[in-house]
This record gives structure tokens, sequence and C-alpha cells, in this order.
């Protein structure tokens, strides 16, 4: 048995991405292969997952980050600390809304809806603004970008599982 380890599970993200486009550009036979391969991965949403995994991304955020980011910026002026707090937060969930507008560009809907209430629920796990966190210094961050959410939805057409008014009821308006 050797001590190396596999090239391909060294590469980074990228690289294994460059490493595909070879391979299709090379062997065309296999672009059917790998697009059942996208496919399965597109259409498969974890519900809980994803609201794990945004109440993390939100939660985990070092409070430090503010001191690099509030108070007075040169050629920006003053940034008030929930401002801040929010272009922080915002960069830390944009990734998962652009995945919910990914999945619903393809029209895999079920991994769409799924996503889309994975989101919710990581936002409203996140809606205390829990202290020693940055969502102490924006306290309506959570809702806010929840309705932003919802509305998202209704202009890609995903239509919200109605479990979700039992699942958050703090936040059954909104949900309307």
């Amino acid at each position: 048995m050797s001590d190396q380890r596999s090239a391909l599970d060294a590469l980074s993200a990228a690289e294994k991405a460059a490493v595909l486009d070879e391979l299709l550009a090379a062997r065309p036979d296999l672009r059917e292969p790998a697009e059942a391969c996208a496919a399965r991965i597109m259409t498969d949403a974890d519900r809980s997952a994803v609201a794990d995994d945004v109440e993390d991304a939100l939660q985990g955020l070092d409070i430090e980050e503010l001191n690099t980011r509030a108070g007075y910026r040169p050629g920006r002026g003053y940034v008030h600390p929930a401002e801040a707090a929010d272009e922080i937060l915002d960069e830390a969930l944009q990734p998962f809304l652009d995945d919910l507008q990914r999945r619903a560009g393809l029209g895999t809907r079920s991994a769409a809806v799924e996503l889309a209430a994975g989101i919710l629920l990581g936002l409203y796990n996140c809606r205390d603004g829990n202290s020693e966190t940055l969502l102490e210094y924006s306290p309506d961050y959570a809702a806010e970008r929840a309705s932003g959410v919802v509305s998202d939805c209704a202009r890609l057409g995903i239509d919200l599982p109605a479990e979700l008014l039992d699942l958050m009821p703090e936040w059954s308006a909104l949900l309307h």
C-alpha cells in the first residue's frame, strides 16, 4: 500500500472543475453521464442540513470583523456597526441565495423548495441575535432577509411548504 495521496483527492474544487472540463473536451461520450450526475446533485437538497449550514454561517462569523468594516473608512465615510454587520452577514448568506437562483433556473423545483425552506429555517434560528455574534448588531437581520427570500420565491414561482407556518410560528405573517 502506497503512502502517496491521490492527486485527484488533493485538488481544489476549481482544479477538479478544470479536470472535468478537460475530460469532457477529450471524451464527449462522458458528457451524458456527467450531466446525469450533475442533475442528481442539483435535484438533491436537505432542508435541515441547509438550515444548519445557514445558521452556522451567520452565527459563526467573527465579531472582530467589525473592526475592519465599521467606523470611519476613507472614501466611504462613517460606517455604522449595524451596516457593517449587515454587509458581512449578507456575504455569508449570498451563496445560499445564489444556489436557490441556480436551482430554480434549472427547473429543479423540489430542490429549490427544500433549499428555500432550509434558508428560511436557518434564518429563523438566528432571529434572536445571540450576543457575541454579529447578529446582535443587526437584530432585524434574520426577519428582513427572510422577507426577501419569501419575495424571491414568489418571483421564481417557488411555493413554500405549508408546514413552515408550524415550524416558524413567530413569522407566520411573513410567510403569508
